[in-house]
């Protein structure tokens, strides 16, 4: 995985740098920035977590056809403390889960913004 990659998951999953520092990288932000502009090699089991974690979002999407509209990791909540309330699960499992609501919204309301035209 390169630096440019690095970003492009983070930001496909919803996580601040902060977020993914701490709960990924476990060093600072600014370690964590480094990363991402190269100036340092990213270690091997953050490169595996943030494969994992995008390999896991894919599968959401891939089986949402099952999913039940009241399970939470397939609504968005506006915030961590509403998911949390409903789930107890954690932070990264929020931002996974608003990434894939998100993906879902495009999917559900895409032909209906091509004929309005909003695109």
């Amino acid at each position: 995985m390169n630096n440019n990659e690095l970003k492009q998951l983070r930001t496909l999953l919803f996580l601040e740098v902060a977020e993914a520092a701490k709960y990924i990288g476990n060093c600072e932000p600014r370690t964590w920035q480094r990363w991402e502009k190269g100036d340092r090699a990213i270690p091997g089991d953050v490169q595996q977590t943030m494969q994992m974690l995008a390999l896991t979002r894919l599968d959401m999407l891939q089986v949402q056809v099952q999913y039940s509209k009241t399970d939470p990791m397939y609504q968005y909540f506006a915030d961590y403390d509403e998911f949390y309330n409903k789930t107890g699960a954690s932070l990264i499992k929020w931002r996974l889960a608003q990434s894939v609501a998100a993906a879902l919204l495009c999917e559900r309301e895409a032909e209906k913004w091509r004929v309005e035209e909003t695109i």
